[in-house]
């Protein structure tokens, strides 16, 4: 279900972009072309059903309005050797998967999501200009942690602030098919696959 921003609403987004490949049974498929019920590969679970997946178009106008929203490019090895194989492009507000080992942040656990937005520095993450993109998001049973262009991120989780930052169309859409999410029990059942964490500003990451 696509939905337009719309101008004026400061929108919310955590997700994919198109080109994005994504680790299923089949192997990897771009993300724009997954459906629901697709077996995915998760980092916890094994292989887990999509139960949703929903695009937003954010064009340029959406994009000079509030350009906190602009896409985030992570390159190839900007994470560790081959993290991402490839190159990416998430929302800032998406958030990745760090492991202790491969990088100079230090938390106080060995795997952390960080978001896209708090790994933008000088070694091969940015903030990418544009003349306007589309989000997708992919939703399972629980949060869940996915593998994207060979790097582990996260898949969507339905906080409160994230549905009450969609399109009237989209949130309808995901409370049908999830109902339990008008609640805050529903929602704190979607609780984080791994803690969250933002990096000193003066860190940044080594290859």
């Amino acid at each position: 279900m696509a939905d337009q921003i719309q101008i004026g609403r400061p929108p919310v987004v955590a997700c994919f972009t198109p080109g994005t490949l994504i680790a299923t049974v089949r192997g990897e498929v771009a993300v724009e072309a997954l459906a629901a019920g697709d077996r995915i590969v998760t980092r916890d679970n094994g292989l887990q059903p999509l139960r949703w997946i929903s695009r937003r178009r954010l064009d340029h106008a959406t994009l000079a309005a509030f350009p906190h929203l602009k896409p985030v490019l992570i390159e190839k090895g900007s994470l560790g050797p081959d993290l991402p194989d490839r190159d990416m492009m998430v929302s800032p507000n998406h958030r990745i998967l760090v492991s202790r080992d491969r990088t100079a942040l230090h938390f106080d656990a060995p795997e952390v999501l960080v978001a896209a937005k708090h790994l933008v520095g000088p070694r091969g993450i940015r903030e990418v200009e544009c003349s306007g993109t589309t989000y997708l998001h992919l939703m399972f049973d629980r949060h869940e942690v996915v593998l994207a262009n060979g790097a582990w991120t996260e898949s969507f989780q339905p906080t409160a602030r994230l549905i009450n930052g969609m399109g009237n169309a989209q949130r309808t859409e995901l409370l049908e098919l999830f109902p339990e999410l008008r609640s805050p029990e529903g929602q704190a059942a979607f609780a984080l696959a791994r803690p969250v964490r933002v990096p000193k500003p003066e860190r940044v990451l080594v290859r």
